[in-house]
């Protein structure tokens, strides 16, 4: 009885290990796997980062958690000059910088986080610098990250968001080719790197005063409108709280009063979108959803 007793222990014991290595061979290769594939992972990051001249910093995951100042980096080319003086609201007649419109969208889209975020924005171009003519009358998306990489003086960090914004001449291409005169600013996708084309935003309004508030407005608005892209919206990396996504034009809000709102990347909608807007005056050009996009966002 002890014999069969003991050969029945035997067994078990021989069972027990024979699982045990088992499990102990499964879980070495989900291990194995498991870095590789953040290898893998880590090394496609690497070489998107060479090519875009970026760092893993430069991320809506850094931007929604650990950042605490939005810097925006302005160059521009001789003759794409942006505004940068005060101007009066029509039918306000408040004064304010050009530049406060971007700086209070910037404000409101980090109001209420639990990370402060203290916004840095040029103001004035004695802040921004000015860079020599590229001589382009084209924009691809790999020249604008090639300037990118030439100019930017910092890429982003754990606590600093460093945006990269260029005014230039000429007009965008999505091919290379073809000249879109009608696309007034450009995010290149992935990057806090923003264009915009100074010729087309003076052709919208007219010569009279009026016509020049205009275009100022328009290009705020703009730049109010890519940088919402490198941010994430709309449903562009942040989790949207409601479903608000024009699905038909990528990556824009279905609400035409929102700055995100697809033909306000253009000129001819943007122009009619500002006459409704300049009304109401205020600066901030998110609407609702966007902004609670923006501000209940957690990576």
């Amino acid at each position: 009885m002890k014999k069969i007793l003991g050969f029945l222990l035997l067994i078990l014991v021989s069972l027990s290990i024979s699982c045990k290595s088992k499990h102990n061979d499964s879980t070495k290769t989900i291990l194995a796997f498991l870095v590789l594939r953040n290898s893998a992972a880590e090394a496609a990051r690497n070489a998107a980062n060479a090519a875009n001249g970026t760092s893993n910093y430069d991320s809506i995951s850094t931007y929604y958690s650990t950042m605490t100042t939005l810097n925006v980096q302005v160059v521009y080319e001789s003759s794409a000059t942006p505004y940068d003086s005060s101007f009066t609201n029509p039918f306000t007649s408040t004064t304010k910088n050009v530049w406060d419109i971007l700086d209070d969208n910037m404000k409101e889209a980090f109001k209420n986080r639990k990370t402060s975020v203290t916004t840095s924005i040029p103001k004035v171009l004695s802040s921004m610098t000015s860079i020599s003519s590229q001589n382009k009358t084209t924009w691809t998306t790999t020249d604008i990250i090639n300037l990118a990489k030439t100019y930017r003086t910092s890429t982003s960090t754990q606590t600093t968001g460093n945006f990269f914004v260029a005014f230039v001449n000429g007009y965008y291409s999505s091919d290379g080719s073809t000249q879109n005169t009608n696309v007034i600013g450009v995010n290149i996708t992935g990057t806090p790197y923003i264009a915009i084309f100074k010729q087309v935003v003076t052709s919208t309004g007219s010569t009279t005063p009026s016509g020049i508030a205009t275009r100022v407005y328009v290009e705020q608005s703009t730049l109010v409108h890519e940088m919402g892209h490198a941010l994430g919206l709309v449903n562009n990396g942040v989790t949207m709280t409601s479903s608000h996504q024009d699905t038909a034009n990528g990556k824009h809000c279905s609400d035409t009063t929102c700055v995100m709102y697809y033909a306000n990347e253009g000129t001819s909608a943007l122009v009619t979108f500002l006459q409704n807007y300049i009304q109401t005056g205020s600066n901030v050009m998110f609407k609702t959803d966007c902004l609670n996009d923006m501000q209940k966002y957690s990576p």
